[in-house]
């Protein structure tokens, strides 16, 4: 495998950090985070991803991660226009887009916008295709939610999170754990915190998600699309998975046996190879 270097671009004034892997020649494949995520979401999937020839990019989106955190800017056309300049800092003319929750739907919405920069779309257990999702999210979504948050992760609640005594209790599993962290980092300070919410509130209301197809229909005629997901996923139901598929006759679908929110993780190398075979079979 080869190694695996973080790097920082600036794209229009802002620094983006990001995690690139894989030979220089090979296909993009750009990876995108979740909500309260990072890039390292997809630390178990890089290496197989790239040992399979493909160039890959995992982001910080902006808000998140080592990338910065702008005191606004979080609506999905946000994020978009945030990937296209850094698509162009780092002189990518063309990329598959392979996005997890929230990645998802900006990557839909950036294959909108920008249809010239997209070979294709890997959707991982996407948001933004259909009204479901899990209650704490709708939660988050209330106007009393920061406030609330903000006193969860004082100081002193914070250590306490930390003792494995709790854990033990809760029969958190290591992937639990991995999840916790980087969601403390997403969180652990106001900015973090804020472009959180800000993003959320953009795709989520108490009512559910802000998603349609709408977008999706003029996508389906011009790029190669792959939905992935777990087959008892309890954040977004796999429902819209088949939903998705049923509507994009010429869509590919993997779903892995297991519950989680993360294919990529729980099934790695069966992840990348889906994915390289996907690349390789759609020129």
């Amino acid at each position: 495998m080869g190694d695996v270097v973080r790097r920082t671009v600036l794209a229009r004034g802002q620094v983006i950090s990001f995690q690139e892997a894989g030979p220089a020649g090979g296909a993009v494949l750009l990876l995108m985070h979740g909500l309260a995520s990072d890039s390292d979401t997809w630390d178990r999937a890089i290496g197989p991803l790239a040992d399979r020839g493909l160039r890959v990019i995992a982001l910080d989106l902006l808000g998140h991660g080592q990338s910065d955190k702008p005191a606004g800017g979080y609506l999905l056309g946000d994020f978009a226009d945030s990937l296209a300049a850094f698509l162009e800092a780092v002189g990518i003319e063309r990329a598959t887009l392979c996005g997890h929750s929230l990645g998802g739907a900006i990557a839909v919405h950036f294959g909108y916008h920008y249809p010239d920069l997209v070979e294709r779309l890997v959707l991982v257990s996407a948001g933004g295709l259909g009204r479901e999702v899990h209650p704490m999210l709708r939660a988050a979504a209330l106007p009393g939610a920061p406030a609330m948050l903000e006193l969860a992760m004082r100081p002193r609640l914070a250590r306490m999170y930390r003792q494995p005594a709790l854990h033990r209790a809760l029969r958190l599993t290591p992937e639990n754990l991995a999840n916790l962290r980087r969601a403390g980092r997403a969180l652990g300070d106001p900015p973090g915190r804020a472009a959180f919410f800000a993003a959320l509130r953009g795709v989520i209301a108490p009512a559910g998600q802000r998603g349609s197809f709408i977008e999706m229909r003029y996508l389906a005629e011009h790029v190669p699309t792959m939905l992935v997901w777990s087959e008892r996923d309890d954040v977004i139901p796999v429902a819209h998975a088949h939903a998705a598929r049923d509507h994009l006759p010429g869509s590919r679908l993997v779903v892995f046996p297991g519950g989680g929110h993360e294919p990529h993780r729980r099934h790695a190398v069966e992840f990348a190879e889906a994915v390289a075979d996907f690349v390789a079979s759609t020129p």
